[in-house]
């Protein structure tokens, strides 16, 4: 067995956090407030409502918190948030606007599944690309200068893309350790990239969200895949929520599950076996344990 049902719940917390948030980051009424200031945060920049940007948006300013989180809702209701470190009381974060041209409504807060919109304003998106797939988000941080180095490292010139995929799948499957003491608590997987690739070793929101993270890098679309397994229906595994990833190579959407390609859980512990199982499976093999449920805004 390589999942329970606690891992459920860390899988599917983003899909959770997205129905709460929508709770309270509804559409903008006639005469709701702009404001930038709340008793514990002051945001700098943008420094008014309705500014234009070009793909990207620095949200800076002061707070006495140690951590400021943005929730950032796109022009078709996407709803995706970030946090932004504060240190000697100040914070800087640049986000990117991944869905497309249009209005993107921000919110700011001292935790990540509430916000009470005190502190609410706007921006208008004049980029025409959708970017979703290839712009760095807050788990997927592939502009991070660690993410950036090992995936330069790891390709050469004349590989094809599907190649290059390969190579990712391979370092990831062979150098991140499941951890089985994060599944068995019930740890939050909701970390950067860069934090796993840091500490080599995650569940599988961190392995797909590494992958993610190397492929964006070398500006390869990715995306995030939540959806069901069954290990063996024949011996009555009830089916289990996972993630893996699909990666736009060579003109062609490719699957691939770096979880299941490291190894495998064996009497409470991590047996690394890294192969090449379930990189480019074919339809039908995948079909037998794998069943897609939905396609993530990391």
């Amino acid at each position: 067995m390589r999942r329970s049902l606690r891992t459920m719940r860390i899988l599917y917390i983003s899909l959770l956090l997205t129905a709460f948030l929508s709770l309270y980051a509804q559409p903008a009424l006639a005469g709701y407030a702009i404001g930038f200031s709340s008793d514990h945060i002051r945001v700098l920049s943008p420094c008014a409502n309705g500014l234009e940007c070009q793909g990207e948006l620095l949200l800076a300013g002061t707070s006495d918190l140690s951590q400021v989180w943005f929730c950032l809702r796109g022009p078709r209701g996407e709803l995706v948030t970030y946090p932004a470190a504060v240190e000697d009381g100040r914070f800087a974060r640049t986000v990117a606007l991944r869905f497309g041209p249009g209005t993107y409504t921000v919110w700011a807060g001292d935790n990540r599944s509430r916000f009470d919109g005190v502190i609410r304003f706007e921006v208008t998106n004049l980029l025409q690309q959708d970017v979703r797939e290839l712009a760095p988000s807050a788990c997927v941080d592939s502009d991070h200068p660690a993410i950036q180095q090992l995936a330069a490292s790891l390709v050469t010139d004349g590989m094809s893309e599907t190649e290059r995929l390969m190579a990712i799948h391979d370092w990831v499957a062979a150098h991140i350790a499941y951890d089985y003491d994060a599944y068995a608590s019930g740890q939050d997987c909701l970390v950067p990239a860069s934090q796993t690739l840091e500490e080599r070793t995650g569940t599988c929101g961190n392995y797909s969200f590494l992958v993610a993270a190397l492929a964006r890098a070398l500006r390869m679309p990715a995306r995030v895949v939540y959806g069901q397994v069954c290990c063996n229906s024949a011996w009555g595994s009830a089916p289990q929520l996972h993630a893996w990833n699909q990666v736009y190579a060579d003109g062609r959407w490719v699957t691939l599950d770096a979880t299941w390609d490291a190894g495998y859980i064996r009497d409470g512990r991590f047996v690394a076996a890294p192969s090449d199982r379930y990189f480019d499976p074919s339809p039908e093999f995948f079909a037998q344990t794998h069943s897609a449920a939905s396609v993530t805004l990391h």
